[in-house]
């Protein structure tokens, strides 16, 4: 799964009232193919590549994610290559993050620190990379796998939205609000091609379908228009078989291509 970015604080509320321990992640490796996307239509251009992977230690999580694209420019072609590497407690308190993007195999920009959150919810992120750079973190804020993990919880408990703040690091900037609706799956996802040996993975699972707007610091005003937007075909075991991320007119569409499984720790 890839992740980019005024709170009605009664629904994050509920968010974090959620049991934490009743939602668990299978870990997975999956590779997916990725499209271009132009004003929400399949654009022009050779396909790129999206893999991701989700361990789980007893301690938290370790996800692992790569996106290459190659762009048709006015001199040639551009590639352009996303990394991540995050490790998130399981109790969503502490988030270690490290994004480098390359374009043409030259390193274009590079984030790299610490976000943690203490016991009444404010905190920090505290950048390496670049030297020196913080950021506050206001009460409420979610990273990564909590935000995947409420929102499977939420669509268990048959909610059709909920709101929070998000950080992930990609900038030093503060966390994003978001705004997250759940509903139908649509029809032309509804037949979507499972990989060849998955079924184990994926049978008897129900399927989640979500979209989620990002909007940037300020308080959301009528009509303003999100910063970024997402969506998403999810398994309630936190596999993500389908999803866009749009920004603009332009935007990428990935479709899952392989899956497998990867091992669960033993704890005491």
């Amino acid at each position: 799964m890839l992740n980019r970015r005024l709170i009605p604080w009664a629904l994050v509320a509920s968010t974090f009232a959620l049991p934490a321990a009743a939602q668990e992640m299978q870990p997975h490796r999956a590779v997916y193919t990725a499209t271009m996307l132009e004003k929400g239509k399949p654009g022009a251009g050779a396909p790129g590549t999206y893999a991701f992977e989700l361990k789980t230690t007893c301690d938290g999580y370790i996800m692992n994610q790569r996106m290459r694209l190659e762009i048709e420019g006015p001199r040639g072609s551009i590639v352009s290559e996303q990394q991540s590497q995050m490790t998130e407690s399981r109790d969503g308190k502490k988030l270690h993050f490290e994004h480098r993007s390359t374009v043409n195999g030259r390193l274009a920009n590079q984030f790299r620190g610490e976000a943690t959150l203490d016991a009444d919810g404010l905190g920090q992120a505290r950048y390496n990379e670049p030297e020196g750079q913080s950021v506050a973190l206001a009460a409420g804020t979610m990273f990564p796998m909590a935000l995947a993990r409420a929102t499977i919880r939420h669509a268990k408990a048959a909610d059709v939205s909920f709101d929070a703040l998000f950080f992930y690091g990609e900038k030093v900037k503060p966390p994003q609000a978001v705004n997250v609706l759940i509903g139908r799956v649509p029809k032309r996802l509804a037949d979507l091609q499972i990989p060849d040996g998955a079924d184990g993975l994926v049978n008897g699972r129900s399927r989640i379908y979500y979209r989620g707007g990002f909007f940037d610091a300020q308080p959301k005003g009528q009509g303003e228009q999100a910063a970024f937007e997402m969506s998403s075909l999810v398994l309630d075991n936190g596999i993500e078989l389908y999803g866009t991320h749009e920004e603009g007119e332009g935007g990428i569409e990935y479709r899952i291509t392989r899956l497998e499984a990867l091992p669960k720790p033993t704890c005491n």
